[in-house]
């Protein structure tokens, strides 16, 4: 029997894993649970917060696996239960949020905290975020009564043509300490400076003295290309943006609602 013992498969959700009614395809599942059987490592890296990740953890069967979360801002120990790694974003983000706002009023947007998120302005999109993530797992709040401290990441959410303005507006100025990332068509997030998925892989792999693993990643969006570089192995679902298939060393034939990390998976064991 092959052994994987010093294999990590780490994945996207959205738009990789979960396919587009968020529900886990039973072929994934069975490819994970094939992978582990081999002594195989399996865990997520989503732009999700660890309130809304955590919604898997049982069905992924995540118990003892560092996860990042965040887009990178965090890296959650699920056997410790607690963050084993974490940055937050500079304070200057409250000023430039209230700017913005005003910039694009009809944009929504929340901010995560360690144990809750906070909503500050609605929006269709932003509804539709937090229905697909947090399942009344939030509270709406005037936005000077939110912290000025300690944010794991703040979301704009709106449709894609103001999400579009928004970057480029934001790409014409300068904000000092502060990382912007696309995750979606209709998401815009900030989070702490120099914070990404592949940043926080770097450091799973140096903390968890995992430099002799081999790091297999998958992944779909703008958010997920440096992971994809940074990985020894990099997969794109048939659903990826170009400039991530690009990166990518395989791009599987599933997209995410027909079982690409399945395929990934199958792919892994049977070259590893």
């Amino acid at each position: 029997m092959k052994n994987l013992s010093k294999v990590l498969f780490i994945t996207d959700m959205d738009g990789t894993l979960l396919p587009k009614n968020k529900k886990l395809n039973p072929k994934d599942l069975a490819a994970i649970e094939k992978f582990r059987h081999l002594g195989g490592t399996f865990t997520i890296a989503t732009g999700r917060s660890i309130q809304s990740a955590s919604q898997y953890f049982i069905d992924l069967k995540l118990n003892t696996e560092p996860v990042i979360v965040c887009n990178g801002s965090g890296i959650f120990d699920c056997k410790q239960k607690k963050f084993s790694w974490q940055k937050y974003v500079d304070n200057s983000a409250y000023d430039i949020v209230k700017k913005l706002f005003e910039q694009f009023p009809s944009i929504g947007g929340e901010v995560s905290l360690d144990n809750k998120i906070l909503v500050p302005r609605m929006s269709l999109k932003e509804q539709y975020h937090l229905d697909i993530s947090y399942k009344g797992m939030y509270e709406q709040i005037n936005y000077d009564n939110i912290p000025k401290d300690k944010w794991c990441k703040f979301l704009f959410a709106g449709e894609k043509e103001e999400i579009d303005l928004m970057e480029k507006y934001v790409s014409e100025n300068i904000y000092c300490d502060l990382t912007f990332v696309r995750s979606s068509p209709l998401f815009f997030e900030i989070l702490p400076n120099d914070c990404s998925k592949g940043k926080a892989l770097q450091t799973m792999r140096e903390s968890y003295s995992m430099n002799d693993w081999t790091f297999v990643g998958c992944g779909d969006f703008d958010n997920d290309l440096e992971m994809i570089q940074i990985a020894d192995i990099g997969f794109a679902p048939a659903n990826a943006q170009e400039c991530v298939k690009k990166a990518a060393d395989h791009i599987t034939v599933s997209d995410c609602n027909n079982g690409a990390v399945a395929e990934a998976l199958e792919y892994v064991m049977n070259i590893l």
